[in-house]
């Protein structure tokens, strides 16, 4: 089974940068999601957000959300800020499933029958 992931750092506004992934965020590819994080935040020291467009992502299994959990580690552990836009409702679902939701999103956390709904 051949697996393919996506990851693209872009700064269109100062202060701020997005992450567009796309593809299956899983074991064989989400160090790709966590080196790109690492490498490019080191390198930007004007920005204050870092926003993780998830839309495009096809699968995510624990290795992901490990993936996940590391990125919010190092973009709040160098005091910027963490955002997972454009989630689908199977990243939702996952995260509520997985008791991350509220830590990953700052949301309040869903229900688990909302989440399966």
């Amino acid at each position: 089974m051949s697996t393919s992931l996506t990851c693209t750092w872009t700064s269109p506004e100062p202060g701020t940068a997005h992450v567009v992934i796309v593809g299956e965020l899983e074991f064989a590819t989400a160090t790709l999601l966590s080196r790109l994080i690492a490498d490019r935040l080191a390198g930007a020291p004007d920005v204050r957000d870092v926003r993780l467009d998830c839309g495009g992502i096809a699968f995510c299994d624990s290795s992901g959300l490990s993936a996940l959990l590391r990125a919010h580690t190092a973009v709040t552990g160098a005091g910027r800020r963490f955002h997972l836009d454009n989630r689908r409702p199977a990243l939702d679902r996952l995260l509520a499933l997985t008791g991350t939701f509220a830590h990953l999103t700052g949301e309040a956390p869903i229900s688990r029958a909302r989440a399966d709904s």
